[in-house]
């Protein structure tokens, strides 16, 4: 039996033996939807599950059990879904705004009760959205604890590492991602070395800001992040090395936030364990977190 049709029957039986079935949530004024899976008993939180870029809801449930293990827990569950957005994330994070509120006031939990993450771009916007839920003080809530799987989060260093993925031209799907992206990076934000300001306002941490930019506001919210640096297979399926990984820019963050005081930021590094729901190997993937391991962190910090 091959590993694709395992991860077809593992898929089929997951979505078969779940309970509580998701829920969608859609609006008139907006292509952005949401799933919702309560609970049967009194709600005690809500977990937040953002998506990857290219990604949606449907395909990020058929990966991970995760919220499955929520439920259990009596935690809500939602995945939005977002068709419209923009590079800075507002239209997301207004979204965000959107949903908490919904959850809050239909189901009666607290503000303080919410935890957010995601992966890759998911995670980006988790992080962001508790930094200027600090920052700002303009958001619906301010997430009671951050976990990101592998995400970008130094626009500066992401810049150059685009640029060179783009000169090495090694694999397709690398240059087409960052010709892509640098785009709407140049579009959103200028160039590093003439528009520094706007790479320090919205980056999710700047190596050569000496206070990391925005990552000094998540000094007192738990985080967790997963990455796994996979450096063979980035050489020889992107032609990329240790510097072009996002592994830099997540362990030189979470060592600053420790080196600040930080008690709650905790770091996982994982080796072999990235595959895709379609079997092959990607370290980029959702299935680089434990979800256990995961689940039992929200809880012992929405308890606390």
């Amino acid at each position: 039996m091959n590993i694709k049709f395992l991860a077809t029957l593992f898929i089929i039986f997951s979505i078969a033996t779940f309970a509580q079935q998701p829920e969608k949530i859609t609006f008139k004024d907006t292509s952005n939807f949401y799933y919702k899976i309560v609970p049967e008993g009194k709600p005690a939180g809500l977990i937040v599950i953002l998506h990857g870029g290219g990604e949606s809801p449907e395909r990020v449930m058929n990966q991970i059990y995760l919220d499955e293990l929520a439920v259990e827990k009596n935690l809500i569950v939602v995945f939005p879904g977002f068709e419209d957005g923009d590079f800075k994330m507002d239209i997301e994070r207004k979204f965000l705004d959107r949903i908490a509120k919904d959850i809050v006031e239909k189901h009666k939990i607290s503000k303080d009760k919410i935890s957010i993450g995601g992966l890759s771009y998911g995670g980006m916007l988790a992080v962001k959205y508790a930094e200027i839920a600090v920052r700002d003080k303009n958001t619906y809530f301010t997430p009671n604890s951050v976990f990101a799987l592998d995400p970008p989060l130094d626009y500066e260093k992401m810049y150059y590492q685009l640029n060179r993925d783009i000169e090495r031209n090694f694999s397709e799907a690398a240059v087409n991602e960052a010709k892509s992206f640098r785009k709407e990076m140049i579009e959103a934000l200028g160039y590093p070395d003439k528009n520094k300001e706007n790479y320090i306002k919205e980056s999710m941490f700047l190596y050569t800001e000496k206070d990391g930019g925005n990552a000094k506001y998540l000094m007192n919210i738990p985080v967790l992040m997963y990455t796994e640096p996979a450096i063979i297979w980035q050489m020889n399926n992107r032609g990329r090395d240790l510097y072009d990984t996002n592994c830099i820019s997540i362990t030189a963050m979470m060592n600053l936030l420790k080196l600040k005081g930080h008690k709650n930021a905790d770091l996982i590094i994982v080796n072999d364990r990235g595959v895709r729901p379609e079997g092959f190997r990607h370290p980029h993937s959702w299935s680089i977190m434990d979800p256990e391991e995961c689940v039992n962190w929200i809880l012992k910090h929405l308890n606390q």
